[in-house]
């Protein structure tokens, strides 16, 4: 066997051993230490026991602490109610009681915890080991105290000394995950107005210096498997209470406990299995009929099967088409992509909070100039906004030119089929199978948050209608786009059709509603007195403020129907020749340049998390109303000059023939990358710390990934989809302008 063979071997056995349940210490001779080892270990680093009973439980309790035991040499009764449960056969079980007792009995016992090492046998040490302990950085926002989820659960104890010792006990190790949170009071009763309140946000970092702890805080410890979470819980209940805490979530799980398939996991791999064997089946009827004299079956009933071939399907995503179209408006190739880069960039600093170790340090990663990049990163959105009008509009005129009408019901119609299935495939995924990747510590947070949420809510994002409910209730909180994207979609022909029949009233008319766009948000944030930015970092801004001054389609309007007007412009200029002097061409660049600047540094002073000045009103109001439409602005330029020949190394860039594969993939990729970021905090088995070197490689990571998922969801979704409308539903005027449509897809037309 070859050297390679043998590497590919180990590759195989370590990914086998890796999925099977990873690094486990419950066979503890992997560890391969002698009792003198760890004699040595605890002789350096402390018992680990004694290192937990200095740290949370005084973190926690404060002056709350009950009194120390006197007679006791080593008194360790304060991991009770904070580490393990109570011992009071009240709250917990009695089986629970005894080993928690049994445990103390160890760990507070020099002689029996040697005795017990002596036999080779390392639990012990192990469990107070694998606990959260109070760590360094607590003011910058280290306050996520996990432990060491897989040092907990691997534990398999079984005990059995005889006399003098006279000890038995029995257990597994149980893994917890314990937020703990201040108990409800008027929490905005120190401050005597909202400007007060949002200037402490910016200091949020003195509220972990008070002794009372972070407002959220959150440590693993490891109990035995005769406790329950209900006895883990009524434990932290009774103890926390007295210094003014709760509990605001607590989860646990064992190495033996299993994830089960239920009816919905099971429906949906059966679809998931049927799609596949259809892609696989299509495939093989098209290499059949490659190889043998029967091509003259692609026309018969043999045709259905085809559209679903992944090899055929799998060619048209990954095309290069290097042929110059004065009908393609190949620069949104590049910009499409690269937008689509800077919302999986800008997602990476928003979704992952929630496992990140420096999450008080991490918010001046957005207070340098140049970081309003990341700041400003919703305005990538407004791009796909801008285009999604963009080839809205040139798509409609092309038709009406081409047929001499527009098929309104099919413009419906077309939308509908072409959107829905891939986010209802990806809504399943994540409201069932994505459950069996969340194995980290906070993986049951995720499960509640976005899982259960895709099991009620799947229908909203499917409907394009998640955006309009109450708290913005989603299963994909991307969805929000396309439902925004749709609901402005709908309305379009009522722009349109005035356009479209006598363009002397449909111009004006869609003039005014491009300034009605524009001052609807302008009032909003006038109302609202809103700041228009950096939301995410601001945790003082109501969810109602953020869903009316971001996610409704009367706030994203205008960047649309500023693309509708490029798309306007475009088709009047198609095939003709457009005579700009130098001049002019560069005064253009210079000024969308310029706009676009203003857009994404020009509040960078009052756009920061720790400025003492907040933004006044004035500026908040016009930047509200206007900055998404001004970004479009200089879009708009961007687009028309690469088009029409005045682009230069710009256009080369965007137009390069290496963008096709993954600008057909933008749409499914936008649907895959965010569950993956959520999948990636629900699976980290520690929490990660947040600097931009960090953020650059994970999103290389998700676009790797999310590429992967998006390839198999275009297979199964879209290339199908699109075959069957083209086979089942005959469109006017559309014959050999097909192939040139489908080069203009921005996966939302």
């Amino acid at each position: 066997m070859g050297v390679l063979n043998k590497w590919a071997l180990w590759v195989v056995f370590f990914a086998a051993w890796a999925c099977a349940g990873g690094h486990q210490v419950g066979d503890e001779s992997v560890w391969n230490l002698t009792p003198e080892q760890m004699e040595w270990f605890q002789r350096f680093h402390g018992n680990p026991a004694e290192r937990a009973a200095e740290g949370v439980p005084k973190l926690l309790l404060g002056e709350h602490l009950p009194p120390r035991q006197n007679n006791k040499k080593t008194d360790l009764s304060w991991l009770k109610g904070v580490y393990l449960p109570s011992t009071n056969t009240s709250l917990v079980n009695p089986a629970c009681a005894s080993d928690v007792e049994d445990i103390l009995r160890v760990l507070e016992s020099t002689a029996l915890l040697g005795k017990i090492v002596e036999e080779g046998h390392f639990w012990p040490l192990l469990l107070p080991d694998s606990w959260g302990k109070v760590p360094d950085g607590l003011i910058y926002g280290n306050y996520l105290l996990w432990g060491m989820m897989e040092e907990c659960t691997g534990l398999d104890v079984h005990e059995d000394l005889a006399w003098p010792w006279n000890y038995n006990v029995t257990f597994k190790g149980r893994y917890c995950l314990i937020s703990t949170t201040r108990q409800r009071t008027d929490e905005n009763q120190q401050f005597e107005s909202a400007s007060d309140l949002r200037l402490a946000s910016a200091r949020v970092g003195v509220a972990l210096t008070y002794p009372a702890t972070p407002p959220l805080f959150q440590y693993g410890t490891c109990i035995p498997s005769s406790c329950t979470k209900e006895d883990m819980e009524a434990s932290l209940m009774e103890r926390l209470s007295l210094a003014g805490k709760e509990v605001k979530f607590l989860d646990c799980k064992a190495e033996d406990d299993v994830t089960e398939f239920d009816a919905g996991d099971i429906a949906y791999i059966v679809v998931i299995s049927i799609l596949g064997a259809l892609l696989l089946a299509g495939a093989l009827a098209e290499f059949i009929m490659s190889q043998t004299d029967s091509q003259h079956m692609r026309k018969g009933p043999l045709k259905y099967l085809l559209v679903f071939s992944a090899y055929s399907n799998f060619n048209k995503i990954f095309h290069i088409n290097t042929k110059e179209n004065p009908a393609v408006i190949s620069c949104l190739h590049g910009l499409r992509v690269l937008s689509m880069t800077w919302v999986v960039w800008g997602h990476g600093y928003m979704f992952l909070l929630g496992v990140t170790k420096n999450v008080v340090g991490a918010q001046v990663l957005v207070d340098e100039v140049v970081e309003q990049i990341i700041g400003n990163a919703t305005f990538s959105v407004d791009s796909f906004f801008f285009m999604s009008g963009l080839l809205v509009a040139y798509g409609v005129m092309r038709e009406h030119k081409r047929a001499g009408r527009v098929n309104w019901i099919m413009y419906y119609v077309h939308r509908f089929i072409r959107l829905a299935p891939p986010i209802a495939l990806t809504a399943g995924a994540t409201a069932t199978i994505a459950k069996f990747a969340l194995v980290g510590p906070y993986g049951p947070s995720i499960e509640r948050g976005i899982v259960e949420n895709c099991k009620s809510y799947w229908w909203a994002d499917t409907l394009f209608v998640g955006n309009l409910l109450e708290n913005g209730h989603m299963c994909l909180p991307q969805c929000w786009y396309t439902g925004v994207d749709t609901q402005i979609y709908i309305i379009l022909p009522f722009i349109f059709i005035p356009l479209l029949w006598r363009p002397k009233i449909g111009l004006p008319w869609m003039g005014i509603m491009t300034v009605v766009s524009f001052v609807i948000p302008t009032v909003i944030f006038a109302v609202y007195n809103a700041m228009p930015a950096l939301f995410f970092a601001r945790p003082e801004v109501p969810m109602t403020e953020f869903v009316d001054t971001y996610g409704k389609p009367w706030c994203r309007a205008n960047a649309y129907l500023v693309g509708c007007w490029a798309g306007l412009l475009i088709f009047k200029v198609s095939g003709k020749k457009v005579d700009m002097t130098w001049w002019q061409a560069l005064l253009g660049w210079l000024l969308a340049a310029l706009v676009a600047c203003l857009v994404i540094f020009g509040v960078a002073n009052y756009n920061t998390t720790d400025h003492p000045d907040l933004m006044p009103p004035e500026v908040s109001i016009i930047y509200g109303g206007f900055s998404r439409g001004a970004w479009a602005l200089s879009l708009l330029w961007v687009v028309f000059a690469c088009h029409t020949g005045y682009g230069g190394p710009i256009n080369t860039f965007l137009s390069h023939p290496s963008w096709q594969p993954l600008s057909r993939l933008t749409y499914t990729m936008f649907l895959t990358t965010i569950p993956v970021q959520f999948i990636y905090s629900g699976a980290v088995f520690l929490p990660v710390y947040l600097d931009h070197l960090n953020k650059i490689i994970e999103t290389c990571g998700y676009l790797f990934i999310g590429g992967i998922l998006a390839v198999v969801l275009s297979l199964m979704t879209e290339g199908p989809v699109l075959g069957l409308e083209k086979l089942l539903i005959h469109r006017p005027g559309r014959g050999n302008d097909e192939p040139k449509k489908a080069e203009l897809s921005v996966r939302s037309d």
